[in-house]
Protein backbone atom coordinates (compact mmCIF):
# COMPACT_ATOMS: atom_id res chain seq x y z
CA UNK A 1 0.00 0.00 0.00
CA UNK A 2 2.51 2.24 1.20
CA UNK A 3 4.22 1.40 -2.31
CA UNK A 4 1.66 2.16 -4.53
CA UNK A 5 1.05 5.69 -2.78
CA UNK A 6 4.58 6.43 -3.04
CA UNK A 7 4.65 5.63 -7.02
CA UNK A 8 1.48 7.86 -6.93
CA UNK A 9 2.76 10.61 -5.74
CA UNK A 10 5.67 10.14 -7.56
CA UNK A 11 3.88 9.89 -11.18
CA UNK A 12 2.02 13.27 -10.43
CA UNK A 13 5.42 14.96 -9.08
CA UNK A 14 6.43 13.84 -13.07
CA UNK A 15 3.43 14.52 -14.48
CA UNK A 16 3.30 18.39 -13.13
CA UNK A 17 6.77 18.77 -14.09
CA UNK A 18 6.65 17.53 -17.32
CA UNK A 19 3.76 20.08 -17.87
CA UNK A 20 5.64 22.89 -16.63
CA UNK A 21 8.58 22.00 -19.18
CA UNK A 22 5.90 21.96 -22.04
CA UNK A 23 4.23 25.30 -21.18
CA UNK A 24 7.87 26.88 -21.37
CA UNK A 25 8.26 26.72 -17.90
CA UNK A 26 8.54 30.81 -16.86
CA UNK A 27 5.42 33.03 -16.12
CA UNK A 28 6.05 36.23 -16.88
CA UNK A 29 4.42 38.65 -14.57
CA UNK A 30 3.92 42.69 -15.24
CA UNK A 31 4.91 45.16 -18.02
CA UNK A 32 6.79 43.03 -20.71
CA UNK A 33 8.75 44.26 -23.22
CA UNK A 34 9.30 42.14 -26.21
CA UNK A 35 13.31 41.21 -26.00
CA UNK A 36 11.76 38.97 -22.92
CA UNK A 37 9.83 36.88 -24.96
CA UNK A 38 12.01 36.77 -28.47
CA UNK A 39 15.86 36.63 -26.19
CA UNK A 40 14.66 33.35 -24.40
CA UNK A 41 14.31 29.92 -25.81
CA UNK A 42 11.22 28.96 -23.11
CA UNK A 43 9.30 31.44 -25.10
CA UNK A 44 9.81 29.56 -28.32
CA UNK A 45 6.16 29.57 -28.81
CA UNK A 46 6.37 33.47 -29.96
CA UNK A 47 8.37 33.08 -32.84
CA UNK A 48 7.26 30.01 -33.76
CA UNK A 49 3.45 31.67 -33.69
CA UNK A 50 4.40 35.00 -35.50
CA UNK A 51 6.31 32.84 -38.32
CA UNK A 52 3.00 30.74 -39.43
CA UNK A 53 0.89 33.35 -38.90
CA UNK A 54 -0.59 34.41 -42.66
CA UNK A 55 -3.03 37.26 -41.73
CA UNK A 56 -6.09 38.30 -44.15
CA UNK A 57 -4.90 40.97 -45.93
CA UNK A 58 -8.15 43.21 -46.59
CA UNK A 59 -8.87 43.44 -42.72
CA UNK A 60 -4.52 44.08 -42.26
CA UNK A 61 -5.10 46.95 -44.87
CA UNK A 62 -8.27 48.04 -42.99
CA UNK A 63 -6.09 47.91 -39.87
CA UNK A 64 -3.48 49.83 -41.47
CA UNK A 65 -5.47 52.61 -43.32
CA UNK A 66 -6.75 52.86 -39.16
CA UNK A 67 -3.42 52.34 -37.19
CA UNK A 68 -3.09 56.06 -36.10
CA UNK A 69 -6.44 55.84 -34.43
CA UNK A 70 -6.00 52.94 -31.73
CA UNK A 71 -3.83 51.34 -29.41
CA UNK A 72 -3.78 47.80 -28.04
CA UNK A 73 -3.47 46.44 -24.40
CA UNK A 74 -2.40 43.01 -24.18
CA UNK A 75 -3.12 40.43 -21.14
CA UNK A 76 -1.37 37.85 -21.26
CA UNK A 77 -0.44 34.18 -19.44
CA UNK A 78 3.06 32.85 -21.17
CA UNK A 79 1.40 30.08 -19.05
CA UNK A 80 -1.83 29.68 -21.40
CA UNK A 81 -1.80 28.08 -24.20
CA UNK A 82 -4.71 30.46 -25.54
CA UNK A 83 -2.22 33.25 -25.16
CA UNK A 84 0.93 31.45 -26.77
CA UNK A 85 -2.11 30.97 -29.64
CA UNK A 86 -3.33 34.31 -30.27
CA UNK A 87 -0.78 36.70 -28.76
CA UNK A 88 1.94 35.64 -31.54
CA UNK A 89 -1.00 36.68 -34.30
CA UNK A 90 -1.81 39.68 -32.87
CA UNK A 91 1.59 40.79 -32.91
CA UNK A 92 1.82 39.74 -36.48
CA UNK A 93 -0.61 41.80 -37.23
CA UNK A 94 0.34 45.29 -35.91
CA UNK A 95 3.57 44.89 -37.06
CA UNK A 96 2.27 44.23 -40.66
CA UNK A 97 -0.09 46.70 -40.38
CA UNK A 98 3.14 49.42 -39.92
CA UNK A 99 1.95 49.82 -35.86
CA UNK A 100 5.40 50.81 -34.33
CA UNK A 101 5.78 49.12 -31.04
CA UNK A 102 4.58 52.08 -28.91
CA UNK A 103 1.11 51.34 -29.78
CA UNK A 104 1.18 47.96 -28.04
CA UNK A 105 1.24 48.07 -24.31
CA UNK A 106 1.65 44.14 -22.96
CA UNK A 107 1.43 42.65 -19.62
CA UNK A 108 2.03 38.97 -18.66
CA UNK A 109 -0.50 37.58 -15.87
CA UNK A 110 0.15 34.68 -13.77
CA UNK A 111 -1.92 31.85 -12.93
CA UNK A 112 -4.09 33.77 -10.60
CA UNK A 113 -4.21 36.30 -13.26
CA UNK A 114 -2.41 39.41 -11.57
CA UNK A 115 -0.44 41.56 -14.25
CA UNK A 116 0.56 44.26 -11.76
CA UNK A 117 -1.63 46.14 -14.28
CA UNK A 118 -3.89 49.06 -13.53
CA UNK A 119 -7.06 48.12 -12.03
CA UNK A 120 -8.81 49.76 -14.70
CA UNK A 121 -8.09 46.89 -17.26
CA UNK A 122 -10.29 44.83 -15.33
CA UNK A 123 -8.61 41.47 -16.11
CA UNK A 124 -10.82 38.28 -16.05
CA UNK A 125 -9.26 35.83 -18.57
CA UNK A 126 -6.11 35.36 -20.45
CA UNK A 127 -5.36 36.42 -23.38
CA UNK A 128 -7.37 39.66 -23.52
CA UNK A 129 -6.49 42.41 -25.70
CA UNK A 130 -7.86 45.85 -25.11
CA UNK A 131 -8.22 48.06 -28.64
CA UNK A 132 -8.44 51.75 -27.33
CA UNK A 133 -8.92 55.22 -28.80
CA UNK A 134 -7.43 58.18 -26.95
CA UNK A 135 -6.77 56.34 -23.76
CA UNK A 136 -10.36 55.01 -23.55
CA UNK A 137 -11.44 51.50 -24.52
CA UNK A 138 -13.71 50.62 -27.67
CA UNK A 139 -13.60 47.47 -27.54
CA UNK A 140 -12.11 44.24 -26.38
CA UNK A 141 -10.83 40.32 -27.38
CA UNK A 142 -10.85 38.08 -24.65
CA UNK A 143 -10.27 34.56 -24.89
CA UNK A 144 -11.99 32.92 -28.19
CA UNK A 145 -12.50 34.64 -31.13
CA UNK A 146 -14.95 34.04 -33.77
CA UNK A 147 -12.79 34.63 -36.63
CA UNK A 148 -9.56 35.77 -36.72
CA UNK A 149 -7.74 38.23 -34.62
CA UNK A 150 -7.28 40.69 -37.45
CA UNK A 151 -11.03 40.35 -38.38
CA UNK A 152 -11.75 40.86 -34.60
CA UNK A 153 -9.37 44.29 -34.83
CA UNK A 154 -10.91 45.54 -37.74
CA UNK A 155 -14.76 44.92 -36.64
CA UNK A 156 -13.90 46.90 -33.22
CA UNK A 157 -12.66 49.77 -35.56
CA UNK A 158 -15.35 49.15 -37.90
CA UNK A 159 -18.17 49.86 -35.42
CA UNK A 160 -16.63 52.75 -33.46
CA UNK A 161 -15.66 54.51 -36.43
CA UNK A 162 -19.44 54.34 -37.12
CA UNK A 163 -20.30 55.36 -34.08
CA UNK A 164 -18.59 58.36 -34.51
CA UNK A 165 -20.13 58.84 -37.62
CA UNK A 166 -23.42 58.65 -36.29
CA UNK A 167 -22.38 61.58 -33.29
CA UNK A 168 -21.53 63.57 -36.14
CA UNK A 169 -25.25 63.15 -37.72
CA UNK A 170 -27.19 64.37 -34.52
Amino acid sequence: MRLKTLLLGGLFLFAATLTQAQSGGKVLKGKLDLKALTSDSAYAWFYTGVNKYQPNESMLNYIKANRDKFNVVALIGTWDAQSRDLFPKLYKVMVLAGSPETQMLIFGADEKLDTGAPQEYKLKRVPTFIIQKEGKEIGRISGDINESVEAEISRILLKNDNSDKNKGND
